[in-house]
């Protein structure tokens, strides 16, 4: 594969080519354009609230908006429940994402991209590997930045045919796409100590029987099982759908 990028990206699909380290910021800038069209076109149905909005959000979190949530809205550091109605927990959720979108830039991503089947490719990213990290993930963040916000790409963003033969991050919006990915790592940023109205959703990632782990070192399942969790809470109708980042994502697989 050359290194160079060729044609022009539509909204169904992405140029793999861009996935290579010296077109990681075309890719980063390709994705989070998308992501800006993304949420702004959820601040609008959110906005509109009428039948097929509603219809749409009950599929997603099995609720169409009125459902008591209850909310932790911190007060530096110390655990404060709130109810929010299911449809104000999204404006918030989506407020927040905004907020934080608008503050990244170029040096926000960090290229983490490496071919385990290909260890000495000239396109595997030069920053020392973490020993503990995967050969092979999508990204991460480190929950408790308040500021300055890093999101850490590794190679399944790109589109990589992972063991269950599917690609991960194949398309830039839609089912599975690094759209949705960006919305699902950000979220997990923590609200800010100082002032739990700014910063991120502070979500986690629920396990495969839809339970909220312990510890977030303790997250051992695969990404089918964590969908799979996903689903059994809007089987049985729990909240925890809006603390939960892999239902949180869902919202955000759309094209537009």
């Amino acid at each position: 594969m050359s290194n160079t990028t060729k044609g022009k990206p539509s909204k169904k699909t992405t140029i793999i080519n861009q996935c290579k380290i010296n077109d990681f910021n075309a890719m980063m800038k390709e994705a989070g354009d998308a992501m800006d069209r993304v949420l702004a076109q959820r601040e609008k149905d959110l906005e509109a609230w009428g039948e097929k909005e509603q219809n749409e959000f009950y599929t997603i979190f099995g609720s169409k908006g009125e459902r008591l949530v209850h909310v932790n809205m911190p007060i530096k550091g110390i655990e404060n429940i709130v109810q929010m109605t299911a449809l104000d927990v999204m404006k918030d959720c989506i407020r927040r994402l905004c907020d934080i979108k608008k503050t990244l830039t170029t040096d926000s991503y960090i290229n983490l991209i490496y071919d385990p089947d290909n260890p000495e490719a000239p396109t595997n990213s030069k920053i020392s590997r973490d020993p503990n990290l995967p050969d092979t993930f999508c990204a991460y963040v480190n929950y408790e930045q308040q500021n300055n916000y890093k999101i850490y790409i590794g190679i399944n963003f790109t589109g990589r045919i992972n063991a269950n033969n599917f690609r991960t991050c194949e398309v830039v919006m839609g089912k599975g796409s690094r759209v949705a990915s960006l919305c699902h790592e950000i979220s997990h940023f923590e609200k800010t100590f100082l002032d739990s109205s700014i910063g991120g959703v502070g979500t986690a990632d629920y396990d495969v029987n839809g339970q909220k782990p312990k510890s977030r070192k303790d997250d051992k399942w695969s990404f089918i099982q964590h969908l799979e969790g996903a689903k059994k809470l809007v089987n049985k109708g729990s909240e925890n759908v809006f603390d939960n980042a892999y239902n949180i994502e869902k919202y955000f697989e759309i094209i537009v």
